[in-house]
């Protein structure tokens, strides 16, 4: 069983029957520039990482530097994006460090069992992320929207798991069933990260309570319009695969 370090609860199945269909603006989740850029930052970081951490498990040497190659590109997104926060006057190293620490618990808590549960993994829960912060992006001054949105338009990432992935399952009949599990596994996990890396201030002015488990439900009550976005992307990327989200 995967390690589980947070006690927090997303709305269960009964509890979001009936569900409001109203959307909400992206852009009023949208933290400071400062936060926002920071977070992607230490996000394509952790990304690069990841794949350059995983190519050393990789079944082939193709599969290798492809991942390789990927790990390149995420690391010279970051530093662009350090560029960012330098030409506003700071590195933001104590903020990106509180970030990074959060984020070293998602990779502990979705750690798969291997390469093909970590590409999984990838492109599940670093899906979503990816597609927040591209959402949550609208709510940046236009020239740091601009730079950013280019950044996340990229799909080299998103097609290098869809077609290796698709290509495993296609050879091995019981590897679908494993990865369709696994990534129904990360999704709440995913989600937590979206809750902890927006702005709440203007939607969620005056919560009710400050209790964690209480906070954490009316967080996502008023997240779910967005967050429903989100799973419906997840939702497409999985039936891509011929897997059930």
């Amino acid at each position: 069983m995967r390690k589980v370090s947070q006690k927090l609860a997303l709305p269960s199945r009964d509890a979001t029957s009936g569900r409001s269909q109203i959307q909400l603006n992206a852009s009023k989740l949208t933290p400071s520039p400062e936060i926002y850029i920071a977070t992607l930052t230490e996000l394509e970081n952790v990304i690069s990482e990841i794949l350059e951490q995983d190519a050393t498990k990789a079944p082939s040497s193709d599969q290798a530097k492809a991942q390789q190659k990927l790990a390149a590109i995420y690391r010279d997104r970051a530093k662009q994006l350090e560029a960012i926060l330098i030409r506003l006057g700071d590195t933001q190293m104590e903020l990106r460090g509180d970030i990074r620490e959060r984020l070293d618990q998602l990779v502990i808590r979705t750690e798969g069992a291997d390469w093909f549960e970590d590409l999984m993994r990838v492109y599940v829960v670093f899906g979503i992320l990816q597609d927040g912060a591209a959402k949550v992006s609208k709510g940046l001054p236009p020239a740091k929207r601009i730079k950013t949105d280019q950044l996340l338009s990229s799909a080299e990432l998103e097609k290098f798991c869809k077609e290796q992935l698709a290509e495993s399952i296609a050879s091995d009949s019981v590897l679908a069933p494993r990865l369709a599990l696994f990534g129904r596994m990360v999704v709440a996990d995913a989600l937590l990260e979206i809750r902890d890396s927006v702005d709440f201030s203007k939607i969620l002015p005056n919560p009710s309570s400050t209790e964690s488990v209480a906070l954490a439900r009316e967080q996502f009550k008023v997240l779910e319009p967005f967050t429903s976005e989100l799973i419906a992307q997840h939702t497409l990327r999985m039936d891509s695969l011929g897997l059930t989200a």
